[in-house]
């Protein structure tokens, strides 16, 4: 690592250990070559780590948020000498969600430079200048855009480039109303790396803080603000990197402070992980900036796939989300699958011919759409439920027609993906768009090729039977 490196992060651990945060003694940061920053067990320790230690502790009066924005300081519950007023003016305040106050206020700061009381944090962020260092899709050129085109990224990146603008432009333009002081520095740029900053770094309130402390943060809000408006940086405790298949937990129980929980056993010099919740290579692109590559023991390809018949619990406009995945989803190296069809309890309907990489949900969804009697979906729940391996016959003509639609559905989607030709990728973020796309286009070939194994003897049974 280098020395002005080096010095930086010195300067974050004693400015974080100051203020409550600590760092496991057994525990260092590095630079890797492929995860950047990161955690290890010093290879100097004399043991591994056992399950159960506290690699980091965070304490929320270093954290950054919309928070710190109404007060225009730290989080502190000593009595305060002077009247705390927010860090923009009431109509702006009153005007824009949390969320981009939030990202205002992180600009704020990183333009006052040393006089910021986080500047210890906020210079050992990517910095706005190195673009390539912070920059997700949203905010990627539109070259490299381009190459996302006919993915479920893709279509994510302009809702999101969407709103990236039309909150910034009002917010600005309230700051040039009323002729805030520097208003002319908060660039777009500036913006854009500060959603990029939160996007892949923040963490929900309701997972980090106690109930305590969730109390004492929205008694510094406006009435009607909910926990979840918001998310917050934690110094320290966000350079673990992302491992699916790591176990923790977070512990609250500590005076206003959020203690990372490792459970798994990390040897001398090993990297210590975090864990980002099961999500998708499409999500972790989007909100992080990399993608997971396929091993044996484990893949994170995914294509979700948008129903417009939601459930009652859903409003009558919005879409569910439904994932068609790699290898079965009782294949082990399923992980983030896995987990969401053991939670819906529906994983008989994956052993169901030609289904095995299709969420049950979107089966479920689509029986209903196809079913020509309520006496079929009655048929299809009983089985589901039961423990017959056999497939009924009067099942048989609803699960063709399941296979037929999603068939087509993703022999659709597959040629569109197709149709888009990259020639080259001349940068990192169209290497990773390539990447991205290999695995994607992957899900996709996988599940035509059980689809067209599973209909292809359903077809050729009628043909026996002379019913075509």
């Amino acid at each position: 690592m280098k020395e002005f490196d080096q010095s930086r992060l010195d300067t974050l651990k004693r400015w974080a250990q100051d203020d409550g945060a600590a760092l496991h003694p057994s525990l260092e940061v590095y630079e890797d070559d492929v995860t950047g920053y990161s955690l290890r067990v010093k290879p100097s320790a004399n043991e591994a780590l056992a399950p159960g230690f506290c690699a980091v502790a965070c304490h929320v009066a270093i954290t950054l948020s919309y928070i710190n924005a109404l007060i225009d300081g730290p989080i502190s519950r000593a009595p305060q000498n002077k009247e705390q007023r927010p860090a923009f003016p009431p109509q702006f305040m009153s005007s824009n969600p949390p969320h981009v106050i939030g990202r205002f206020f992180l600009v704020k700061e990183y333009l006052k430079e040393k006089d910021s009381y986080w500047w210890p944090y906020i210079s050992i962020l990517p910095q706005p200048d190195r673009v390539n260092t912070w920059a997700l899709p949203a905010v990627w050129p539109e070259d490299d855009i381009e190459c996302l085109e006919e993915t479920n990224a893709h279509v994510a990146v302009r809702e999101i480039q969407a709103n990236i603008k039309k909150e910034y432009k009002h917010a600005r333009k309230l700051l040039k109303e009323v002729d805030f002081p520097g208003w002319q520095e908060y660039t777009q740029l500036l913006y854009k790396w500060a959603f990029c900053i939160f996007t892949s770094r923040s963490f929900r309130p309701s997972l980090i803080l106690s109930q305590e402390t969730q109390d004492h943060v929205l008694g510094l809000t406006p009435h009607g603000t909910k926990v979840d408006d918001f998310s917050i940086l934690q110094p320290l405790l966000d350079i673990g990197n992302h491992d699916p298949t790591s176990q923790y937990q977070w512990n609250l129980e500590v005076n206003d402070t959020c203690q990372l929980i490792c459970n798994n056993t990390y040897q001398p010099g090993q990297q210590v992980f975090n864990n980002y919740g099961l999500k998708s290579n499409s999500e972790l692109l989007l909100g992080y900036g990399f993608i997971l590559p396929v091993t044996d023991t484990l893949h994170n390809d995914y294509v979700h796939v948008k129903s417009r018949r939601p459930p009652s619990t859903l409003q009558k406009n919005e879409l569910q989300d439904f994932l068609i995945s790699l290898r079965p989803f009782s294949d082990s190296s399923s992980v983030a699958g896995r987990s969401r069809v053991f939670a819906q309890q529906d994983t008989r309907l994956n052993s169901l011919p030609g289904l095995s990489r299709i969420e049950p949900g979107l089966i479920r969804d689509l029986a209903s759409a196809v079913a020509t009697s309520a006496g079929e979906l009655a048929a299809l729940q009983h089985w589901a439920q039961g423990t017959e391996e056999s497939i009924p016959t009067e099942l048989h003509e609803l699960l063709e027609r399941i296979q037929q639609t999603i068939g087509a559905k993703v022999q659709f989607d597959y040629q569109r993906f197709k149709s888009i030709e990259i020639e080259s990728a001349d940068n990192q973020n169209q290497e990773l768009a390539v990447r991205y796309r290999n695995q994607y286009e992957a899900v996709l070939e996988a599940a035509m090729d059980e689809l067209s194994r599973a209909l292809v003897p359903n077809h050729l049974e009628k043909l026996v039977k002379g019913e075509q």
